[in-house]
């Protein structure tokens, strides 16, 4: 990287951890400045050092760079099966303790959820295996969906979406979860009472803990080593003991923080919080 524009883009940080308390230094550098470079050419600012000053006095930009640093390719149900094991290995196993035991609230942390379509979905699993359970008195199902783009959160809290963004919802869900409007489909009251959207990031300590699963997807491969390990700790605080963790695919815990969890599904990356 030449030095000029290293020295730009570290200035760049420094706006955002004093504006918005985002830092950035765990961050991965190719992915920081990749981001940057892009709303650079979108900006019209034409060189570093103009989008260095744009973003001093832009509101906007600010937020369109944030929302660029944020992690949003998403969709609902993406990947299929993983959300399949996360009803049967996870949702369903913690709706029958909590009614054996006489638990009345079940709680899930979408983290890093982008615009809300994962959040919607774990929402529609905890509905779905609800509907299963015979009994008279049901818990209480509650998601929180957090990410660090405000532009993501205010389109997840609308909850509208267009048919090309819910074409991974199985009709039956789609017919019973949404409400068409013309070309697009905004999410039924039903879900809106189970799912609260919040600005977070996932290098602080997290605002709420004592969780039942955390859902965190496709997000920490976008981190350096040391940070990785850094929020998968801040995760692993936040759950409750016997809590579940979910991960995307592609990732794996690595180091002593492996130890602290035990694997439930490998292929999935479902573990599950011990002591």
């Amino acid at each position: 990287m030449d030095p000029s524009e290293d020295q730009n883009i570290t200035q760049i940080k420094h706006h955002l951890l004093r504006s918005r308390g985002v830092d950035l230094s765990g961050y991965s550098a190719s992915f920081v400045g990749r981001a940057i470079r892009k709303r650079l050419g979108r900006s019209g600012a034409g060189d570093m050092l103009r989008y260095v000053k744009l973003l001093s006095r832009s509101e906007q930009e600010t937020n369109a760079l944030l929302a660029a640093l944020s992690i949003n390719v998403t969709e609902f149900f993406r990947d299929k099966g993983a959300f399949e094991a996360f009803s049967s290995k996870v949702v369903r196993p913690l709706l029958t303790s909590k009614i054996q035991v006489g638990y009345s609230i079940l709680r899930v942390w979408s983290a890093g959820c982008a615009s809300g379509q994962e959040a919607y979905t774990i929402a529609i699993c905890l509905s779905e295996e609800l509907k299963q359970q015979e009994c008279q008195s049901r818990p209480i199902v509650s998601v929180w969906g957090t990410d660090i783009s405000v532009a993501a959160i205010k389109k997840a809290k609308e909850g509208i979406y267009s048919r090309e963004e819910v074409k991974g919802i199985p009709e039956r869900y789609l017919k019973r979860y949404f409400v068409r409007q013309g070309d697009s489909y905004q999410v039924s009251e039903e879900l809106q009472k189970i799912v609260r959207f919040a600005q977070d990031n996932l290098l602080e300590r997290p605002k709420l803990s004592c969780f039942d699963a955390i859902v965190c997807r496709n997000v920490l491969i976008y981190f350096s080593r040391p940070t990785h390990d850094s929020v998968i700790l801040n995760l692993y605080k936040a759950l409750r003991m016997d809590g579940y963790l979910m991960l995307g695919r592609t990732e794996a815990l690595m180091g002593t923080i492996r130890s602290k969890f035990d694997v439930i599904d490998h292929e999935n990356r479902i573990l599950r919080k011990k002591e």
